[in-house]
């Protein structure tokens, strides 16, 4: 039985050294196995991907006819270059993951999963609004997602990213380093209550940025294209277990606790975070935003940052990348 991991991470763009590691695989891989090994799939300790472990101890998988290999990572980040040389086949990723693993080997995005939740920006106590950030010091790890989210809370105030001085830190030393090294940061929890228990100011939660983030399905493109009816099994058996979720939040959670071996105390909660459904995903794959923003869209917003970071040389395919046919 895993030890229970702690407090979840951010699902979220890993810095870019992550990538040293690159893949060789064929786009065009001969057709059919014999038999067919466990879909190893990545999972952390994150409210979203707890799906994975109620549809694997309800038998779902087994139900619908797909095995199925949950992999866990402590440190999600580590499982990108695995992804990459073709270690696991699947795993359970932010969108701007998937862009940037897939400049390294074929992948494909079959479902989105969750918002992505929110993120946080702590500042020391002279800061109360974004807008003093202006001639101050942002810590973030330069070069992910992480700095999108704070180029877009500085527009949201009508400021640049000149107009601030940019420190590449890791979330876990923001707390430490305010009032010091940095003026504000980019911090999750649990350093977003470590902050603030020192004094230090919530100065963004970002609510209103919302689904920049959003988690997905991701599978390397030769398992899709070798074992698309074990990806439709899978995720006929995921969208069950979201029902379930839903419906028995109680039983859900206990579940969860079984697998991790702790108490039910410990496995709190998200509820920030919006779960999608199947239905969802119906809308959220359409090309024009309705009732929630395309999922085009917002794999557009991550690849154009990254484009203008440098990380990508050229607009990724997204209409390769995005596959809804295997929604069941």
């Amino acid at each position: 039985m895993k030890p229970f991991p702690g407090i979840s991470p951010v699902k979220i763009i890993a810095a870019l050294w992550m990538f040293t590691l690159l893949a060789s695989c064929s786009l065009f891989p001969e057709q059919g196995t014999e038999e067919n090994e466990p879909l190893a799939v990545e999972f952390t300790a994150w409210w979203g991907d707890y799906t994975l472990i109620i549809a694997q101890e309800m038998g779902l998988f087994e139900k619908y006819g797909v095995e199925v290999q949950p992999v866990y990572y402590e440190t999600f980040s580590r499982a990108l270059p695995d992804l990459a040389a073709g270690q696991i086949d699947g795993g359970l990723f932010a969108i701007g993951d998937a862009i940037n693993v897939a400049r390294h080997t074929d992948l494909m995005v079959v479902a989105v999963y969750d918002s992505g939740g929110f993120n946080t920006v702590v500042s020391v106590p002279e800061i109360g609004q974004v807008r003093d950030l202006a001639g101050k010091r942002v810590g973030v790890q330069v070069g992910t997602s992480y700095e999108l989210l704070i180029r877009e809370m500085l527009a949201s105030v009508n400021l640049k990213m000149s107009d601030v001085t940019l420190v590449n830190i890791d979330p876990e030393a923001v707390p430490s380093s305010l009032g010091k090294t940095i003026d504000a940061g980019f911090v999750y929890e649990p350093y977003t209550t470590e902050a603030i228990a020192s004094g230090n100011n919530l100065l963004l939660k970002s609510s209103e940025f919302i689904g920049l983030y959003p988690d997905v399905i991701v599978f390397r493109g030769t398992v899709v294209k070798e074992r698309g009816e074990d990806i439709r099994a899978f995720l006929k058996a995921w969208f069950e277990a979201v029902e379930f979720r839903s419906q028995n939040p109680a039983q859900a959670r206990q579940m969860i606790a079984d697998y991790f071996g702790t108490s039910i105390d410990n496995i709190l909660p998200d509820e920030a975070l919006k779960i999608l459904t199947l239905e969802d995903n119906y809308e959220i794959f359409k090309t024009e935003a309705g009732t929630m923003r395309s999922i085009y869209q917002t794999a557009r917003l991550n690849a154009d940052f990254l484009v203008r970071m440098g990380v990508l040389s050229t607009q990724p395919e997204l209409e390769t990348l995005l596959s809804p046919a295997y929604l069941p």
